[in-house]
């Protein structure tokens, strides 16, 4: 009888255990999110649709470990380990990981920015070199159907 107490009680801890590094992987998917919307700036609309499919994403993430951990079994600790998991997560981790890559992705756009506006010149000119002969061709083809 102990030894299946002791078996249970493990089972349940290391349950706890892995709800609350779910937590924290959960939270740190948002962060993307949160990465996402430093650098790209939108409205209202496209956030909280960007909320509801992150919330429909943590749902079934949670309904998955639940089934395969504990059978489907609704245990209000793994809610809750999930829960400190985020917390935790958002705390003491979030807010470096935030700054230090919308640092490092700001700095990539930066210079992906100015190697293509480097080579936006020369790229323009060729184009409008190409679109002048492609009109005097146009217009030599044309000519040449009307006299027909």
């Amino acid at each position: 009888m102990i030894g299946t107490i002791n078996d249970t009680i493990a089972s349940e801890g290391s349950l706890l255990a892995a709800s609350f590094l779910f937590g924290i992987v959960l939270m740190m998917l948002y962060d993307i999110f949160r990465i996402f919307r430093h650098i790209v700036k939108h409205g209202t609309v496209f956030m909280a649709i960007e909320d509801v499919f992150y919330w429909l994403l943590c749902a079934i993430g949670i309904f998955a470990m639940l089934y395969q951990e504990n059978d489907g079994l609704l245990r209000w600790f793994v809610i809750g380990g999930v829960a400190l998991g985020m917390l935790f997560e958002n705390a003491l981790i979030s807010p470096w990981v935030i700054r230090i890559f919308v640092k490092i992705i700001g700095v990539w756009l930066k210079l992906f920015g100015k190697v293509i506006k480097a080579g936006g010149r020369p790229a323009k000119k060729i184009l409008i070199f190409f679109r002048k002969e492609l009109k005097k061709i146009r217009k030599a083809i044309k000519i040449g159907i009307d006299k027909e």
